[in-house]
């Protein structure tokens, strides 16, 4: 039964990004359950990264760091730390940056991200 839920759920995600010839691009909503977190994260000091994965189903999982000399230190950190998170929640969704510092750039990755996609495939 839990391959062909991963069957269904990565057709879906192909059907949505390949088979769109639309310049629209589709952008998870943040599930309401993750709030809490990003409440935090945005509580913290500087050199801070968010990263989320989101399921169609709503599912998520996530992974932050502040505090460090770079931004880029926190990146690394928040990378392990959303891996370890979709690896054990068992989410199948690609991972995108949420947040750089306070600003949010959720959309613009995914878009660039998709619009990457599109221009390998030509």
């Amino acid at each position: 039964m839990k391959a062909v839920a991963k069957f269904l759920f990565v057709s879906v995600l192909v059907s949505m990004f390949a088979g769109c010839a639309s310049d629209s691009a589709y952008i998870p909503k943040i599930p309401p359950h993750a709030q809490a977190q990003l409440l935090d994260y945005f509580e913290q000091p500087d050199s801070k990264v968010f990263i989320i994965a989101i399921d169609p189903t709503g599912e998520y999982a996530c992974g932050y760091d502040y505090g460090k000399t770079t931004v880029k230190e926190a990146a690394k950190v928040a990378d392990k730390k959303c891996e370890a998170s979709r690896k054990n929640a068992g989410i199948l969704a690609k991972p995108y940056i949420y947040a750089i510092n306070d600003k949010v750039v959720y959309e613009e990755e995914i878009r660039k991200d998709l619009q990457g996609s599109k221009e390998e495939a030509q």
